[in-house]
Order: C-alpha cells, then sequence, then structure tokens
C-alpha cells in the first residue's frame, strides 16, 4: 500500500510560484512573473527569495522605487543570500550609485558556495570603469579570469579596458580567449575589428568585418564599419 502523499506547505508553494516567476522574468514575460510572486506571496509572505526576484522584474520594467523596496526588503530577511547582494550590486550599479555596488559583488564572489563568482568580479570590474577606476577595474577582470580562464564576459572587458588605455597587444591577445568561444556578440566582434585597425591587420580587421555583417547585418556595429567609434 503506497503511503500517503504528504501535503504541500505554503512555504513548497511559495517556492514553487517563485521558480515559475523566476522562469518568466528570464523570458522577458514581466506581467505573468508578477503573478506567480503574488501568488507565492499569498502562499508564504516570510519567504526571502520573492522579494528577490520582485526586484528584478520590477528593475526591468523600469519601477526602480519598487525594485529598491523589494531588495531591501529581501536583504532584511536573508542578509547572507550571495545571489541577493549580486542582484542588488547590479541594481545599484545601473541607477547611477557604483560605488556602493562594488561591496555587494565582493561579498558574493567571496563566498565559497557562490556558483557564478566569476560573474559578481566581471561585474564589480565593469562597476570600477564607470567610477574611473581603470586599476581596480583590471584587477577584478583578472581575478574573474583567475577563476574561470575562458570566461567570455571578463576577456572582453579586459580586453576593451586595455584598448581604451592603448595596450593594442594585450587587447588582441585577450581576444583570442573571446573569440575562441564561438559565440562573440557583435559589440566584441567590432572591439576586434578596431584592434586590428590599429594595429595594421588588414586581414584580421576584414575577417572581423565580415563577421559582423554575416552574423549580426542589422546590428548597429554592422551599421558603422567605417570604425568612427574606434
Amino acid at each position: 500500500q503506497l503511503a500517503p502523499t504528504p501535503p504541500v506547505t505554503p512555504r513548497r508553494k511559495a517556492e514553487l510560484h517563485t521558480e515559475l516567476a523566476a522562469g518568466y522574468y528570464e523570458r522577458g514575460q514581466m506581467s505573468v512573473a508578477l503573478d506567480e510572486l503574488k501568488m507565492a506571496e499569498g502562499d508564504d509572505p516570510s519567504y526571502p527569495r520573492i522579494y528577490n526576484v520582485y526586484g528584478l522584474v520590477y528593475t526591468m520594467i523600469g519601477e526602480a522605487d519598487k525594485a529598491e523596496a523589494n531588495f531591501q526588503r529581501a536583504l532584511s530577511m536573508a542578509p547572507n543570500d550571495s545571489e541577493l547582494h549580486h542582484n542588488w550590486g547590479a541594481f545599484l550599479c545601473s541607477h547611477g550609485r557604483a560605488a556602493e555596488s562594488i561591496p555587494e559583488f565582493e561579498i558574493a564572489a567571496r563566498d565559497p558556495l557562490y556558483k557564478t563568482p566569476e560573474i559578481a568580479l566581471t561585474n564589480a570590474g565593469k562597476c570600477s570603469v564607470v567610477l574611473g577606476k581603470n586599476a581596480e577595474a583590471e584587477q577584478y577582470f583578472r581575478r574573474a579570469l583567475s577563476l574561470k580562464p575562458l570566461d567570455t564576459s571578463a576577456a572582453y572587458n579586459l580586453a576593451l579596458l586595455k584598448y581604451r588605455e592603448r595596450d593594442y597587444d594585450a587587447a588582441r591577445l585577450l581576444m583570442r580567449t573571446v573569440m575562441a568561444q564561438n559565440n562573440a556578440p557583435p559589440q566584441a566582434l567590432y572591439l576586434g575589428m578596431c584592434i586590428e585597425r590599429r594595429k595594421g591587420d588588414q586581414q584580421s580587421e576584414d575577417s572581423y568585418v565580415q563577421q559582423l555583417k554575416n552574423r549580426f547585418p542589422q546590428s548597429p556595429e554592422a551599421q558603422n564599419l567605417d570604425g568612427k567609434d574606434c
């Protein structure tokens, strides 16, 4: 005889609705995500991740005040949640508060249980660039690459930093990591084109140009192949 199925607790219902909300958020279906979060909150308003995902959704739809309120509520309930600190840091950096964002990324990156510390470190580097702290930014990008040597985001951002510092050899070397993954976005291809133009390597420059034309013909980068932004 089968044992009776245990009842689904309010917390479990809240977890399930929050997972669904996160999935809808990732697919860009924000109104459905909000509906799921409301149901989760009705099931168990003490579940912190509800307010983390609320913060992400409200950030995406441009309701910064609601996003901040939900991130703060989540932090008050789960002050040691590294994913939450990372998301809060991303919000701060994207809303003109880059200096406040760096410690949040550091909290996430230092947590040995956090699954993607290289992303937190790369974001700390990008926000350091916003602050004009290029030396600190380079340290963050290199820390990210030390954890994940083939991380394309860290390699691209460090290549861009080196390009702006006119260290074209270092930028070119970093682009090898970016291009090794076969999924370089148009911004990276454009940077590669600019680097090779500065180096005077016409053949390599043409290779980047052709990839932009073939893979991303409608992109702003493909519309600006004269390289005025280089």
